[in-house]
Protein backbone atom coordinates (compact mmCIF):
# COMPACT_ATOMS: atom_id res chain seq x y z
CA UNK A 1 0.00 0.00 0.00
CA UNK A 2 1.46 3.81 -0.72
CA UNK A 3 1.81 5.69 1.37
CA UNK A 4 1.15 9.54 1.51
CA UNK A 5 4.17 11.42 3.16
CA UNK A 6 3.26 14.22 5.52
CA UNK A 7 4.20 17.78 5.46
CA UNK A 8 6.20 17.56 8.71
CA UNK A 9 7.90 14.76 7.39
CA UNK A 10 8.75 16.27 4.21
CA UNK A 11 10.45 19.15 6.13
CA UNK A 12 12.38 17.10 8.00
CA UNK A 13 13.56 15.57 5.29
CA UNK A 14 14.16 18.68 3.45
CA UNK A 15 16.03 21.21 5.74
CA UNK A 16 14.83 23.84 3.30
CA UNK A 17 11.66 23.38 4.39
CA UNK A 18 10.91 25.92 6.82
CA UNK A 19 8.85 26.03 10.02
CA UNK A 20 6.29 28.60 10.44
CA UNK A 21 7.52 31.59 11.64
CA UNK A 22 6.14 35.09 12.80
CA UNK A 23 3.95 36.36 10.14
CA UNK A 24 6.04 38.27 7.61
CA UNK A 25 6.66 41.88 7.52
CA UNK A 26 4.36 43.80 5.55
CA UNK A 27 5.54 44.87 1.62
CA UNK A 28 6.60 48.40 1.96
CA UNK A 29 8.87 50.74 -0.08
CA UNK A 30 12.58 51.90 1.47
CA UNK A 31 13.85 55.08 1.95
CA UNK A 32 17.23 53.44 -0.12
CA UNK A 33 19.20 56.90 -0.12
CA UNK A 34 19.17 56.43 3.64
CA UNK A 35 19.85 52.94 3.77
CA UNK A 36 22.79 53.36 1.64
CA UNK A 37 24.11 56.44 3.80
CA UNK A 38 23.66 54.50 6.56
CA UNK A 39 25.68 51.48 5.38
CA UNK A 40 28.34 53.08 3.33
CA UNK A 41 29.19 55.31 6.29
CA UNK A 42 29.53 52.33 8.22
CA UNK A 43 31.64 50.39 5.80
CA UNK A 44 34.61 52.63 5.97
CA UNK A 45 35.23 51.02 9.04
CA UNK A 46 36.40 47.95 6.61
CA UNK A 47 37.64 50.21 4.22
CA UNK A 48 40.46 50.53 6.70
CA UNK A 49 41.45 46.81 6.89
CA UNK A 50 41.89 47.00 2.75
CA UNK A 51 43.43 50.37 2.72
CA UNK A 52 46.16 48.79 5.32
CA UNK A 53 46.83 45.62 3.22
CA UNK A 54 46.61 47.54 0.24
CA UNK A 55 49.17 50.18 1.30
CA UNK A 56 51.99 47.36 3.38
CA UNK A 57 51.71 45.05 0.12
CA UNK A 58 52.96 48.23 -1.74
CA UNK A 59 55.33 49.41 1.16
CA UNK A 60 56.97 46.40 2.09
CA UNK A 61 59.98 46.53 -0.34
CA UNK A 62 60.78 49.97 0.33
CA UNK A 63 60.81 49.21 4.38
CA UNK A 64 62.88 46.08 4.44
CA UNK A 65 65.73 48.30 2.48
CA UNK A 66 65.20 51.65 4.65
CA UNK A 67 65.88 49.47 8.28
CA UNK A 68 67.36 46.12 6.72
CA UNK A 69 65.01 43.90 8.03
CA UNK A 70 65.70 40.11 8.13
CA UNK A 71 63.12 37.95 6.97
CA UNK A 72 61.74 36.85 10.34
CA UNK A 73 61.42 41.43 10.95
CA UNK A 74 59.67 41.76 7.47
CA UNK A 75 57.25 39.03 8.83
CA UNK A 76 56.19 40.18 11.92
CA UNK A 77 56.08 43.82 11.03
CA UNK A 78 53.55 42.83 8.24
CA UNK A 79 51.26 40.77 10.31
CA UNK A 80 51.82 42.72 13.54
CA UNK A 81 48.38 44.66 12.70
CA UNK A 82 46.89 41.19 12.16
CA UNK A 83 47.63 39.96 15.77
CA UNK A 84 46.29 43.28 17.48
CA UNK A 85 43.51 43.20 15.29
CA UNK A 86 42.50 40.19 17.53
CA UNK A 87 42.54 42.31 20.54
CA UNK A 88 40.29 44.87 18.69
CA UNK A 89 37.67 42.11 17.31
CA UNK A 90 37.91 40.53 20.74
CA UNK A 91 36.74 43.99 22.46
CA UNK A 92 34.64 45.42 20.36
CA UNK A 93 31.62 43.48 21.03
CA UNK A 94 31.14 44.45 24.67
CA UNK A 95 31.98 48.09 23.27
CA UNK A 96 29.18 48.06 21.20
CA UNK A 97 27.20 46.73 23.38
CA UNK A 98 27.66 48.87 26.36
CA UNK A 99 28.61 52.38 24.42
CA UNK A 100 26.59 51.83 21.23
CA UNK A 101 27.67 50.79 17.48
CA UNK A 102 28.14 54.41 16.40
CA UNK A 103 30.22 55.11 19.22
CA UNK A 104 32.34 52.73 18.66
CA UNK A 105 32.63 53.13 15.56
CA UNK A 106 34.45 56.87 16.59
CA UNK A 107 37.00 55.33 18.79
CA UNK A 108 37.65 52.86 16.01
CA UNK A 109 38.49 56.00 13.24
CA UNK A 110 40.34 57.96 15.60
CA UNK A 111 42.76 54.89 16.65
CA UNK A 112 43.51 54.40 13.10
CA UNK A 113 44.45 57.92 12.60
CA UNK A 114 46.90 57.94 15.20
CA UNK A 115 48.27 54.48 14.07
CA UNK A 116 48.93 56.00 10.46
CA UNK A 117 50.06 59.05 11.06
CA UNK A 118 52.53 57.54 13.58
CA UNK A 119 53.80 54.38 11.27
CA UNK A 120 54.37 57.11 8.92
CA UNK A 121 56.83 59.16 11.02
CA UNK A 122 58.17 56.01 13.07
CA UNK A 123 62.12 56.74 13.14
CA UNK A 124 62.83 53.05 13.67
CA UNK A 125 61.74 49.76 13.06
CA UNK A 126 60.25 49.07 17.21
CA UNK A 127 58.39 52.48 16.54
CA UNK A 128 57.19 51.18 13.50
CA UNK A 129 55.92 48.05 14.40
CA UNK A 130 54.29 49.43 17.58
CA UNK A 131 51.66 52.32 15.86
CA UNK A 132 51.55 48.98 13.64
CA UNK A 133 50.22 47.17 16.35
CA UNK A 134 47.97 50.20 17.60
CA UNK A 135 46.61 50.57 14.07
CA UNK A 136 45.21 46.66 14.53
CA UNK A 137 43.10 47.58 17.25
CA UNK A 138 41.10 50.18 15.15
CA UNK A 139 41.11 48.10 12.45
CA UNK A 140 39.52 44.95 14.39
CA UNK A 141 36.87 46.97 16.00
CA UNK A 142 35.65 48.42 12.53
CA UNK A 143 35.57 44.37 11.31
CA UNK A 144 33.31 43.70 13.51
CA UNK A 145 31.06 46.48 14.14
CA UNK A 146 30.59 47.29 10.39
CA UNK A 147 28.35 43.66 9.60
CA UNK A 148 27.08 44.33 13.18
CA UNK A 149 25.50 47.32 12.30
CA UNK A 150 24.72 46.70 8.73
CA UNK A 151 22.71 43.52 9.62
CA UNK A 152 21.18 45.09 12.52
CA UNK A 153 20.02 48.05 10.46
CA UNK A 154 18.97 46.44 7.07
CA UNK A 155 15.35 45.06 6.16
CA UNK A 156 15.54 41.02 5.80
CA UNK A 157 15.02 41.36 2.10
CA UNK A 158 18.42 43.39 1.01
CA UNK A 159 20.15 41.95 4.58
CA UNK A 160 22.87 40.15 2.18
CA UNK A 161 22.97 42.97 0.04
CA UNK A 162 23.67 45.90 2.39
CA UNK A 163 25.64 43.74 4.60
CA UNK A 164 28.03 42.79 1.41
CA UNK A 165 28.73 46.32 2.01
CA UNK A 166 31.68 45.27 4.67
CA UNK A 167 33.58 42.92 2.43
CA UNK A 168 32.65 45.72 -0.87
CA UNK A 169 34.71 48.28 1.08
CA UNK A 170 37.24 45.95 2.42
CA UNK A 171 37.57 46.13 -1.57
CA UNK A 172 37.35 49.71 -1.95
CA UNK A 173 40.23 50.28 -0.12
CA UNK A 174 42.55 47.43 -1.34
CA UNK A 175 42.67 48.86 -4.58
CA UNK A 176 42.79 52.69 -3.54
CA UNK A 177 45.66 51.83 -1.42
CA UNK A 178 47.37 50.21 -4.39
CA UNK A 179 46.78 53.41 -6.80
CA UNK A 180 48.45 55.60 -3.52
CA UNK A 181 51.29 53.00 -3.99
CA UNK A 182 51.45 53.50 -7.67
CA UNK A 183 50.97 57.22 -7.19
CA UNK A 184 53.62 57.67 -4.41
CA UNK A 185 56.18 55.30 -5.32
CA UNK A 186 59.63 57.19 -6.21
CA UNK A 187 58.41 60.72 -4.76
CA UNK A 188 61.53 60.10 -2.15
CA UNK A 189 63.59 58.26 -0.74
CA UNK A 190 60.93 57.77 1.95
CA UNK A 191 57.85 57.67 -0.29
CA UNK A 192 56.96 54.05 1.88
CA UNK A 193 56.57 57.26 4.91
CA UNK A 194 53.45 58.55 2.33
CA UNK A 195 52.11 55.47 1.43
CA UNK A 196 51.55 54.82 5.33
CA UNK A 197 50.20 58.36 6.52
CA UNK A 198 47.86 58.52 3.57
CA UNK A 199 45.89 55.66 5.90
CA UNK A 200 44.78 59.01 8.17
CA UNK A 201 42.73 60.03 4.79
CA UNK A 202 40.29 57.54 5.11
CA UNK A 203 39.72 57.04 8.93
CA UNK A 204 39.29 61.05 8.60
CA UNK A 205 36.56 61.07 6.53
CA UNK A 206 34.61 57.80 8.50
CA UNK A 207 35.31 59.77 12.03
CA UNK A 208 33.60 62.93 10.10
CA UNK A 209 30.83 60.84 8.62
CA UNK A 210 29.69 58.54 11.58
CA UNK A 211 29.41 61.76 13.88
CA UNK A 212 25.63 61.74 11.90
CA UNK A 213 25.08 57.77 11.88
CA UNK A 214 21.98 56.92 13.62
CA UNK A 215 22.65 54.40 16.45
CA UNK A 216 21.42 51.04 15.68
CA UNK A 217 17.48 50.36 16.14
CA UNK A 218 18.38 46.87 17.83
CA UNK A 219 20.70 48.75 19.96
CA UNK A 220 18.61 51.32 21.14
CA UNK A 221 15.63 48.45 21.88
CA UNK A 222 17.92 46.81 24.12
CA UNK A 223 19.23 49.53 25.93
CA UNK A 224 15.55 50.56 26.71
CA UNK A 225 14.77 53.73 23.99
CA UNK A 226 12.34 52.47 22.19
CA UNK A 227 11.22 55.96 20.91
CA UNK A 228 14.10 56.76 19.60
CA UNK A 229 14.25 53.32 17.92
CA UNK A 230 10.89 54.17 16.23
CA UNK A 231 12.47 57.26 14.85
CA UNK A 232 14.73 55.40 13.43
CA UNK A 233 12.62 52.45 12.00
CA UNK A 234 10.68 55.23 10.43
CA UNK A 235 13.26 56.94 8.51
CA UNK A 236 13.82 53.49 6.73
CA UNK A 237 10.33 53.76 5.05
CA UNK A 238 9.93 55.96 1.96
CA UNK A 239 8.14 59.41 3.00
CA UNK A 240 5.19 58.17 0.06
CA UNK A 241 4.03 55.85 2.01
CA UNK A 242 0.38 56.30 3.85
CA UNK A 243 0.61 56.90 7.48
CA UNK A 244 -1.22 53.34 8.08
CA UNK A 245 1.52 51.44 6.23
CA UNK A 246 4.15 53.62 8.43
CA UNK A 247 2.36 52.62 11.80
CA UNK A 248 2.23 49.50 10.57
CA UNK A 249 5.64 48.27 9.70
CA UNK A 250 7.17 50.22 12.06
CA UNK A 251 5.15 48.20 14.94
CA UNK A 252 5.78 44.71 13.16
CA UNK A 253 10.05 45.78 12.61
CA UNK A 254 9.85 46.27 16.54
CA UNK A 255 8.01 44.07 17.63
CA UNK A 256 10.38 41.54 15.22
CA UNK A 257 12.99 43.13 17.25
CA UNK A 258 11.49 42.60 20.66
CA UNK A 259 11.52 38.71 19.49
CA UNK A 260 14.65 38.69 19.11
CA UNK A 261 14.80 39.43 22.42
CA UNK A 262 12.38 37.49 24.17
CA UNK A 263 13.56 36.07 27.05
CA UNK A 264 12.44 37.96 30.40
CA UNK A 265 15.98 37.06 31.41
CA UNK A 266 17.77 39.13 28.66
CA UNK A 267 15.00 41.87 29.79
CA UNK A 268 16.32 42.13 33.79
CA UNK A 269 20.21 42.04 32.01
CA UNK A 270 19.33 45.39 30.46
CA UNK A 271 17.63 46.32 33.19
CA UNK A 272 20.76 46.13 35.17
CA UNK A 273 22.91 46.87 32.75
CA UNK A 274 21.18 50.42 31.91
CA UNK A 275 21.97 51.34 35.68
CA UNK A 276 25.47 50.52 36.08
CA UNK A 277 27.21 53.31 36.36
CA UNK A 278 31.05 51.77 35.12
CA UNK A 279 31.91 50.18 31.91
CA UNK A 280 34.07 47.91 33.98
CA UNK A 281 31.45 47.20 36.92
CA UNK A 282 29.13 45.87 34.41
CA UNK A 283 30.87 43.23 32.69
CA UNK A 284 29.52 40.99 34.91
CA UNK A 285 26.18 41.82 33.74
CA UNK A 286 26.62 41.71 29.97
CA UNK A 287 23.87 40.77 27.31
CA UNK A 288 25.23 37.61 26.48
CA UNK A 289 28.39 35.84 28.01
CA UNK A 290 31.20 34.64 26.10
CA UNK A 291 29.93 31.13 26.64
CA UNK A 292 26.30 31.47 25.36
CA UNK A 293 27.56 31.28 21.95
CA UNK A 294 28.10 28.05 22.29
CA UNK A 295 25.67 27.47 24.90
CA UNK A 296 22.53 28.54 23.01
CA UNK A 297 23.57 25.83 19.41
CA UNK A 298 26.65 24.50 19.87
CA UNK A 299 26.51 23.34 15.52
CA UNK A 300 25.74 26.52 14.47
CA UNK A 301 28.79 27.98 16.65
CA UNK A 302 31.41 25.33 15.43
CA UNK A 303 29.85 26.25 11.88
CA UNK A 304 30.28 29.91 12.20
CA UNK A 305 33.23 29.62 13.88
CA UNK A 306 35.18 26.95 11.95
CA UNK A 307 33.77 29.54 8.41
CA UNK A 308 35.40 32.43 9.70
CA UNK A 309 38.80 30.54 10.24
CA UNK A 310 38.60 28.92 6.36
CA UNK A 311 37.99 32.51 4.84
CA UNK A 312 41.83 33.01 6.13
CA UNK A 313 43.55 29.79 5.96
CA UNK A 314 43.34 29.47 2.14
CA UNK A 315 45.69 31.98 2.67
CA UNK A 316 44.03 34.98 1.68
CA UNK A 317 45.73 37.62 3.44
CA UNK A 318 49.05 36.59 2.21
CA UNK A 319 48.31 36.83 -0.93
CA UNK A 320 47.28 40.33 -0.59
CA UNK A 321 49.86 41.38 1.69
CA UNK A 322 53.00 40.16 0.10
CA UNK A 323 51.83 40.35 -3.57
CA UNK A 324 54.30 43.19 -4.25
CA UNK A 325 57.25 40.73 -2.42
CA UNK A 326 56.56 37.62 -4.03
CA UNK A 327 55.54 38.74 -7.58
CA UNK A 328 59.22 40.80 -7.33
CA UNK A 329 60.65 38.14 -5.63
CA UNK A 330 59.74 35.79 -8.37
CA UNK A 331 61.33 38.04 -11.27
CA UNK A 332 58.27 40.40 -11.91
CA UNK A 333 59.62 44.07 -11.97
CA UNK A 334 58.54 46.37 -9.09
CA UNK A 335 56.52 48.89 -11.41
CA UNK A 336 54.67 45.59 -12.97
CA UNK A 337 54.06 44.25 -9.97
CA UNK A 338 52.19 47.16 -8.42
CA UNK A 339 50.22 47.52 -11.79
CA UNK A 340 49.26 43.79 -11.07
CA UNK A 341 47.73 44.51 -7.48
CA UNK A 342 45.64 47.41 -8.86
CA UNK A 343 44.42 44.30 -10.79
CA UNK A 344 43.64 41.83 -8.78
CA UNK A 345 41.84 44.72 -5.92
CA UNK A 346 39.48 45.96 -8.80
CA UNK A 347 38.58 42.48 -10.11
CA UNK A 348 38.00 41.92 -6.60
CA UNK A 349 36.14 44.63 -5.85
CA UNK A 350 33.63 43.78 -9.43
CA UNK A 351 33.28 40.50 -8.44
CA UNK A 352 32.28 41.37 -4.72
CA UNK A 353 29.43 43.85 -6.12
CA UNK A 354 28.46 40.84 -8.33
CA UNK A 355 28.29 38.36 -5.49
CA UNK A 356 26.74 41.49 -3.30
CA UNK A 357 23.62 42.01 -5.89
CA UNK A 358 22.97 37.89 -6.07
CA UNK A 359 22.73 36.82 -2.86
CA UNK A 360 19.17 38.20 -2.09
CA UNK A 361 18.08 36.64 -5.42
CA UNK A 362 15.49 33.87 -3.96
CA UNK A 363 16.31 31.61 -6.67
CA UNK A 364 20.90 32.02 -5.80
CA UNK A 365 21.07 32.92 -2.52
CA UNK A 366 24.32 32.17 -0.27
CA UNK A 367 25.29 29.16 -1.19
CA UNK A 368 25.51 28.93 -5.11
CA UNK A 369 28.09 32.08 -5.04
CA UNK A 370 29.96 30.68 -1.98
CA UNK A 371 30.44 27.11 -3.82
CA UNK A 372 31.52 28.59 -7.44
CA UNK A 373 33.78 30.98 -5.68
CA UNK A 374 35.31 28.42 -3.46
CA UNK A 375 36.31 26.19 -6.43
CA UNK A 376 37.25 29.23 -8.59
CA UNK A 377 39.91 30.07 -5.54
CA UNK A 378 41.34 26.50 -5.88
CA UNK A 379 41.46 27.11 -9.35
CA UNK A 380 43.54 30.28 -8.99
CA UNK A 381 46.01 28.53 -6.44
CA UNK A 382 46.71 25.72 -8.39
CA UNK A 383 47.34 27.65 -11.44
CA UNK A 384 50.05 29.87 -8.82
CA UNK A 385 51.56 26.47 -7.78
CA UNK A 386 52.00 25.17 -11.58
CA UNK A 387 52.96 28.63 -12.92
CA UNK A 388 55.94 29.01 -10.47
CA UNK A 389 56.98 25.15 -10.84
CA UNK A 390 58.72 26.91 -14.34
CA UNK A 391 61.97 29.07 -14.23
CA UNK A 392 60.83 32.54 -15.07
CA UNK A 393 59.54 33.79 -18.39
CA UNK A 394 57.00 35.73 -19.34
CA UNK A 395 54.63 32.78 -19.61
CA UNK A 396 55.19 31.51 -16.44
CA UNK A 397 55.52 35.17 -15.12
CA UNK A 398 51.74 35.18 -17.03
CA UNK A 399 50.81 32.29 -15.41
CA UNK A 400 51.34 33.72 -12.28
CA UNK A 401 49.57 37.19 -12.68
CA UNK A 402 46.52 35.22 -13.90
CA UNK A 403 46.24 32.82 -10.99
CA UNK A 404 46.68 35.20 -8.51
CA UNK A 405 43.75 37.77 -10.36
CA UNK A 406 41.62 34.30 -10.68
CA UNK A 407 41.65 33.68 -6.94
CA UNK A 408 41.19 37.22 -5.29
CA UNK A 409 38.23 37.74 -7.83
CA UNK A 410 36.81 34.16 -6.79
CA UNK A 411 37.57 35.07 -2.68
CA UNK A 412 35.82 38.25 -4.28
CA UNK A 413 32.52 36.54 -4.85
CA UNK A 414 32.71 34.13 -1.96
CA UNK A 415 34.41 33.87 1.08
CA UNK A 416 34.56 37.25 1.33
CA UNK A 417 31.44 39.11 1.18
CA UNK A 418 29.75 35.88 2.24
CA UNK A 419 31.72 35.16 5.61
CA UNK A 420 30.12 38.12 7.89
CA UNK A 421 26.69 38.02 6.20
CA UNK A 422 26.55 34.57 7.36
CA UNK A 423 28.06 35.02 10.57
CA UNK A 424 25.47 37.65 11.35
CA UNK A 425 22.43 35.75 10.34
CA UNK A 426 23.62 32.62 11.93
CA UNK A 427 23.09 34.26 15.55
CA UNK A 428 20.21 35.34 17.46
CA UNK A 429 20.61 38.87 18.71
CA UNK A 430 21.53 38.55 22.43
CA UNK A 431 24.73 36.64 20.89
CA UNK A 432 25.44 38.21 18.06
CA UNK A 433 27.65 40.46 19.21
CA UNK A 434 29.82 38.06 20.96
CA UNK A 435 29.71 35.87 18.19
CA UNK A 436 30.68 38.49 15.66
CA UNK A 437 33.71 39.28 18.04
CA UNK A 438 34.50 35.87 18.17
CA UNK A 439 34.29 35.09 15.06
CA UNK A 440 36.29 37.93 13.71
CA UNK A 441 39.23 36.82 16.28
CA UNK A 442 39.32 33.56 15.00
CA UNK A 443 39.30 34.66 11.76
CA UNK A 444 42.54 36.95 12.75
CA UNK A 445 44.47 34.42 14.25
CA UNK A 446 44.03 32.60 11.36
CA UNK A 447 45.13 35.55 9.12
CA UNK A 448 48.38 35.99 11.96
CA UNK A 449 48.95 32.51 11.41
CA UNK A 450 49.13 32.38 7.70
CA UNK A 451 51.14 35.86 7.34
CA UNK A 452 53.30 35.38 10.09
CA UNK A 453 55.00 32.50 8.20
CA UNK A 454 54.49 32.43 4.53
CA UNK A 455 58.18 34.27 3.58
CA UNK A 456 59.60 31.15 5.68
CA UNK A 457 57.37 28.59 4.68
CA UNK A 458 58.02 29.66 1.24
CA UNK A 459 62.10 29.19 2.07
CA UNK A 460 60.91 26.03 3.58
CA UNK A 461 58.57 24.01 1.14
CA UNK A 462 59.58 26.76 -2.08
CA UNK A 463 56.35 28.86 -3.42
CA UNK A 464 54.41 25.80 -5.54
CA UNK A 465 54.86 23.78 -2.63
CA UNK A 466 53.33 26.64 -0.49
CA UNK A 467 50.56 27.69 -2.91
CA UNK A 468 49.76 23.77 -3.28
CA UNK A 469 49.29 23.43 0.65
CA UNK A 470 46.71 26.50 0.26
CA UNK A 471 44.72 24.74 -2.59
CA UNK A 472 44.68 21.67 -0.34
CA UNK A 473 43.22 23.72 2.37
CA UNK A 474 40.79 25.56 0.34
CA UNK A 475 39.33 21.58 -0.75
CA UNK A 476 39.04 21.26 2.51
CA UNK A 477 37.24 24.60 2.61
CA UNK A 478 34.93 24.07 0.13
CA UNK A 479 34.00 20.58 1.18
CA UNK A 480 32.86 22.10 4.12
CA UNK A 481 31.27 24.89 3.43
CA UNK A 482 29.14 22.23 0.46
CA UNK A 483 28.18 19.74 3.79
CA UNK A 484 27.57 22.58 6.53
CA UNK A 485 26.46 26.07 5.71
CA UNK A 486 22.70 26.63 5.49
CA UNK A 487 21.10 28.37 3.07
CA UNK A 488 19.78 31.61 5.37
CA UNK A 489 18.52 34.07 2.38
CA UNK A 490 15.47 35.64 3.53
CA UNK A 491 15.31 33.75 6.96
CA UNK A 492 15.04 35.77 10.39
CA UNK A 493 18.37 36.94 11.75
CA UNK A 494 18.86 34.12 14.52
CA UNK A 495 16.62 31.63 13.06
CA UNK A 496 19.70 29.53 11.83
CA UNK A 497 19.31 27.10 14.91
CA UNK A 498 16.09 25.78 13.74
CA UNK A 499 17.90 25.11 10.26
CA UNK A 500 20.72 23.06 12.12
CA UNK A 501 18.04 21.26 13.86
CA UNK A 502 16.18 20.42 11.40
CA UNK A 503 19.74 19.58 9.39
CA UNK A 504 20.18 16.70 11.96
CA UNK A 505 16.38 15.43 11.94
CA UNK A 506 16.91 15.18 8.41
CA UNK A 507 20.48 12.70 8.35
CA UNK A 508 18.56 10.95 11.13
CA UNK A 509 15.97 10.34 9.40
CA UNK A 510 17.06 9.73 5.90
CA UNK A 511 19.31 7.19 7.90
CA UNK A 512 16.36 5.52 9.41
CA UNK A 513 14.89 5.05 6.83
CA UNK A 514 17.71 3.61 4.54
CA UNK A 515 18.32 1.45 7.40
CA UNK A 516 14.77 0.27 7.56
CA UNK A 517 14.83 -0.18 3.37
CA UNK A 518 17.98 -2.06 3.52
CA UNK A 519 16.26 -4.51 6.54
CA UNK A 520 13.44 -5.11 5.33
CA UNK A 521 11.15 -3.33 2.36
CA UNK A 522 8.00 -3.98 3.94
CA UNK A 523 9.22 -3.55 7.56
CA UNK A 524 10.16 -0.26 6.27
CA UNK A 525 6.97 0.42 4.81
CA UNK A 526 4.90 -0.90 7.67
CA UNK A 527 6.63 1.35 9.82
CA UNK A 528 6.50 4.58 7.72
CA UNK A 529 2.91 4.21 7.66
Amino acid sequence: MAHEVSGDTKSLLNPTVQAAGPPPIPDYKKRFSFLLRCVSTAALGSLMLGYDQGIISGALVPIEEHFQLTEFEAEMMTSSITFTSIIGSFIAGSFADFFGRKVALLVASVIFFLGSLGMGLAPNYAALITWRCISGIGVGMGLVICPMYCAELAPRSLRGTLTSFNEMFINIGIPLAYLANLLLSGISQDDWRYMLMSGAIPAAGLFVAACALPESPRWLMKNRHPERAETIVRQLIHPSETPETVQRVTKRILSDIDRDMQTAALRDSMRDLSRQNSFFGSMSKEVASWLDVFRRNKKVALIGMSFAIFQQAIGTDAVLLYSVHTLTSFGVSNQTALITTLCMGLSKLVFTMMASSLVDHPSIGRRKPLLIGATGCICGLCIVAISTSFAFSSSSAAGFIIGYVVFMSSFGFSYGPLCWLILAELFKGQSRSKALSLGSVLNRLASFAVTAVYLSCVRWFTLPGTYIGFAVIALFALSFSATCIPELAGRRLGSAAHSARSMSLASRNISNLSKLSTDSPSKGAHQLA
